[in-house]
């Protein structure tokens, strides 16, 4: 909550404006409360990623917007600038200015380094990787390039079958574009997904939606890569597959894959920054009190300590109180 005037990624029913900062799941709370309550900012990307999915009303509905990234829009009694957070397609920070001058932010989900970041004095900062002991020993194209060589590899015996988050996985396939010929498979939802990053430049050849004649004769051939999100179905590998699951959390840090078999890996490519590149990220801010956001699972207390210890400056973890009140 910033300024009593926005909410982001979440519905507070006297905060008239919501900011939606991406479209993963565990950022969409109380999104049909919001439609129905609060004007929804956003950019461009992220409501094409919502019309995609939801395109039922969206695009008929007053209440949302989609805003240029860098520019400072004005809100009641407020302004708003939204910048590009790199953690997935149409992901952002968010900051504010409030009417008597006080700047703050949120961080959203957040890669390491950002060609642009907020300038703030009071930031909400996500801490998925809030812990001392979340730091990455690899690069992030160290673990894209042994991705590439497993799924190449793992195609000389049969179909591979590959497992993530969204964004996660539109950004997986962009990885393989130039590295594979056979043909990628995906459900309807997926398919749609898939254009609208088509439509922002991301290279993704040969994708077959998986009713089409097309698709259906490459899964006889055995010869695809299938691609699933994260609340699909993910079956188990057979005797001529390799399943692959895409999440750092499973994954060692000092390795970007772990094998479970020779037919079954969890790879790690992930849009979060580390520990140590959570700390650049928050100096760079400029920030001089932070609250280290405990409400999705990290490390909000750790992370407040190192804040306080590494960096100087006033931290503490959300107080995520739940009350019985609607929209609260």
């Amino acid at each position: 909550m910033l300024d009593n005037v926005v909410s982001c990624d979440g519905f507070i029913n006297d905060y008239p404006i919501r900011v939606q900062t991406h479209v993963h799941d565990d950022h969409m709370y109380g999104f049909a409360s919001s439609k129905g309550r609060q004007k929804i900012l956003m950019s461009e990307a992220t409501r094409d990623l919502l019309i995609a999915e939801f395109n039922a009303d969206i695009p008929y509905r007053s209440n949302f917007r989609s805003i240029p990234l860098n520019q400072t829009i004005p809100f009641e009694n407020c302004e708003i600038r939204l910048l590009d957070s790199e953690h997935m397609l149409g992901s952002v920070q968010v900051e504010l200015t409030s009417a008597d001058g006080l700047k703050c932010g949120y961080s959203g989900d957040f890669a390491w380094p950002l060609a642009n970041v907020i300038q703030v004095e009071q930031l909400v900062l996500d801490s998925t990787y809030g812990s001392p002991d979340s730091k990455r020993r690899f690069s992030q194209e160290e673990a894209n390039y042994r991705f590439r060589e497993l799924v190449v590899d793992r195609l000389r015996f049969g179909p591979v079958l590959i497992r993530a988050h969204r964004g996660t996985l539109q950004r997986a396939i962009s990885c393989l574009d130039d590295a594979v010929r056979d043909p990628f498979i995906a459900n309807s939802r997926i398919f749609e997904e898939l254009q609208v990053y088509k439509r922002y430049g991301y290279s993704l050849t040969c994708i077959l939606e998986e009713n089409t004649e097309e698709a259906q004769e490459a899964l006889c051939r055995r010869r695809y890569i299938r691609l699933y999100e994260t609340r699909d179905r993910f079956p188990s590998h057979t005797n001529d597959s390799t399943t692959i699951v895409l999440s750092a959390y499973l994954s060692r840090l000092n390795n970007p894959v772990m094998e479970y078999s020779e037919n079954s890996y969890c790879v790690a490519l992930s849009s979060h920054a580390d520990y140590e590149e959570t700390l650049e990220y928050v100096y760079a801010t400029r920030a001089r009190k932070v609250i280290a956001d405990c409400s999705r699972g990290g490390h909000g207390i750790e992370l407040a300590n190192a804040l306080r210890r590494e960096l100087g400056i006033k931290a503490e973890p959300s107080g995520n109180e739940i009350v019985r009140e609607w929209g609260q």
